[in-house]
């Protein structure tokens, strides 16, 4: 039985708290939340996040739902920082019983970018966390499924998978070839959401936090699904923020819900 887990960007309004009641109501026993967010220009989280001050009421909501934590964000390796700097935030995911923590590398140098990288895996070993490497064209350091692979390879860490993001994989260059030759034990994680083609794009920030509902769009999400396998844990990443008056959240998720379930 595959694990599945309703995304916090594809429900924000509620925060974490409200993605937890939500996710129970829809029959799912799996969340992807934000202890550590990416921050505005103006120093400001862009996502909801559980903060340390809540871990114990949010410990006993997400016991009293049912609901545990697939993936926890967000641990990027950047320049100028150390990954060191992530404990405090990563601890609180593993207190709340995380699986696994979600990595980006936006370090351009290769050599420090494996360096942070093998060096947050150790510290996420330490606390009996998985870290899931997620390739995105918006991360140079890391902007392919073969960057991922070669990365993967390099770091050689034995908590270390890679994560496949529908969208990513399609828009970076990706194709179910590729997915056909991955060895299935390095994939970790992936992330169902649809899209309107498959040509591979420089710039789709836009449609990256307004994808389509599964099973809507073009992606072959079935062949995708099929070819990962029973062991990969899958979440359900359908942000829609092109808003309209009558536009209802839990509407929204609920449909993205039931075509995920569908597929899966």
């Amino acid at each position: 039985m595959r694990n599945v887990a309703l995304h916090q960007i594809t429900m924000t309004q509620g925060g974490a708290k409200g993605l937890v009641v939500f996710a129970a109501r829809q029959g799912l026993t799996k969340v992807c939340l934000f202890t550590a967010s990416p921050v505005s220009q103006t120093g400001e989280n862009l996502f909801p996040v559980v903060v340390p001050k809540e871990e114990q009421d949010f410990a006993a909501l997400l016991d009293d739902n049912g609901i545990s934590i697939l993936n926890a964000e967000y641990f990027p390796v950047i320049p100028d920082k150390d990954v060191a700097d992530y404990e405090p935030t990563l601890a609180l995911a593993a207190r709340l019983g995380a699986k696994r923590a979600i990595s980006h590398i936006h370090e351009r140098d290769p050599a420090r970018a494996e360096d942070q990288l093998a060096a947050l895996c150790s510290m996420a070993m330490q606390m009996d966390l998985e870290i899931g490497l997620e390739f995105t064209g918006f991360a140079p350091g890391c902007n392919s499924l073969d960057t991922a692979i070669k990365l993967h390879q390099k770091a050689n860490q034995p908590n270390l998978t890679i994560a496949i993001d529908a969208l990513h994989l399609f828009r970076t260059g990706g194709t179910m070839a590729q997915i056909q030759t991955l060895d299935p034990e390095v994939v970790g994680y992936a992330q169902l959401c649809d899209g309107p083609h498959l040509q591979q794009s420089t710039s789709y920030i836009e449609e990256a936090m307004n994808r389509m509902i599964p099973g809507e769009g073009q992606f072959p999400l079935a062949a995708l699904i099929d070819q990962l396998g029973e062991q990969v844990d899958w979440d359900i990443e359908v942000p829609q923020y092109n808003y309209t008056p009558d536009f209802d959240p839990e509407k929204w998720a609920i449909r993205a819900i039931k075509a995920s379930k569908k597929l899966l």
